[in-house]
C-alpha cells in the first residue's frame, strides 16, 4: 500500500493580476521555504524529545540513587548520581536547549514567509526585489545560529508533492 502524497499548493484564491511566470516564480519561493519551515519544525519536535527524554533519565536516575543509598549506605549513590550528571553534561554540552529555541523560531520566521508569499499570490501585488530581501535576511540569520537539518529535508520529500 503506498502513502498517498500532501500537495502543498491547494490554495482557494490565485489573483487574476499575477502573470503565469510571476505564479511559477511564487510558488518555486513557497516550495523553498514550505521545506524549510517543515524541516525546522520537525527539528525543534526531535530536540524537545531529546531533552525531555534526557531530563526524565537523570531524574529516574538521580531518585534511583538516593533510594539505592537509603538501602545499601551511598556506595550506590555515587556511581548514579554520576550518571545523572553525565546526562546533564551531555545536554548542556550539545546546547539541546538552544538548538530548540533557534529551531522554532527559524520556523516562525519561515512561516512568516510563507504567509507574505500567499498574501502576494492572493492579492496580485507582487514586489520581487522586496520579497527577495526578505528572503535574504532570513535565510542569512537561519544559516548562522540555527542547526542543520538536512535529514528532515530528504524526508519532505516523501511527504509533499509540487
Amino acid at each position: 500500500m503506498t502513502k498517498r502524497r500532501r500537495s502543498i499548493f491547494d490554495w482557494n484564491h490565485i489573483s487574476d493580476k499575477l502573470t503565469e511566470e510571476q505564479i511559477n516564480e511564487l510558488k518555486a519561493y513557497y516550495h523553498t521555504y514550505h521545506r524549510k519551515c517543515w524541516a525546522y519544525k520537525q527539528a525543534a519536535k526531535k530536540f524537545k524529545r531529546l531533552k525531555l527524554l534526557g531530563n526524565s533519565l537523570s531524574i529516574v536516575f538521580a531518585t534511583g540513587g538516593i533510594a539505592s543509598a537509603v538501602a545499601t549506605s551511598g556506595i550506590a549513590l555515587i556511581a548514579v548520581s554520576t550518571l545523572s550528571l553525565l546526562i546533564q553534561g551531555w545536554m548542556k554540552h550539545k546546547n539541546i536547549h538552544l538548538k530548540i529555541e533557534n529551531c522554532v523560531y527559524a520556523y516562525q520566521s519561515y512561516q512568516h514567509l510563507l504567509n507574505a508569499i500567499k498574501d502576494t499570490m492572493r492579492g496580485g501585488n507582487f514586489k520581487p526585489s522586496c520579497l527577495r530581501i526578505t528572503m535574504n535576511i532570513i535565510d542569512n540569520y537561519v544559516a548562522d545560529n540555527s542547526p542543520i537539518v538536512d535529514k528532515f529535508s530528504l524526508k519532505y520529500d516523501n511527504i509533499f508533492t509540487y
